[in-house]
């Protein structure tokens, strides 16, 4: 599998060869909440499960805890968005953590699904 999918929760995954997958928030999330502040990630060598929390992001109206949309095992995280959060305003495509061992990637959207559910999301608010 390759290429990118998104959850429901505005996480992105970008698939890698060898069950290995890059995860980041979506641009859509970072407009809506506006202004990073904060970000605590997990740890390298973490065992996650979908629905585990893998960090949070403090904007300025709030904190959003970042779920994570898949299994696997941390590798790495971003040291750059943790020192400097207002990135995630600049490069949208900046990963947070990168795990190896993915699994459980039935649940995400393709491309066209997420902007269905972000209209979706948008009539409901």
């Amino acid at each position: 599998m390759s290429g990118k999918r998104y959850s429901p929760l505005h996480i992105w995954v970008r698939f890698l060869p060898g069950n290995e997958a890059l995860l980041g928030v979506t641009h859509a999330l970072v407009r809506m909440q506006k202004k990073p502040v904060c970000v605590n990630l997990c740890d390298p060598g973490d065992t996650l499960r979908r629905g585990d929390w893998m960090g949070d992001i403090e904007f300025f109206k709030g904190v959003f805890d970042l779920r994570c949309p898949v299994d696997g095992v941390v590798s790495d995280v971003n040291a750059r968005v943790i020192l400097q959060p207002q990135s995630l305003q600049t490069d949208p495509e900046q990963w947070l953590v990168r795990l190896q061992n993915v699994v459980s990637t039935h649940a995400l959207l393709d491309t066209a699904a997420y902007l269905r559910f972000l209209r979706e999301e948008r009539k409901e608010t």
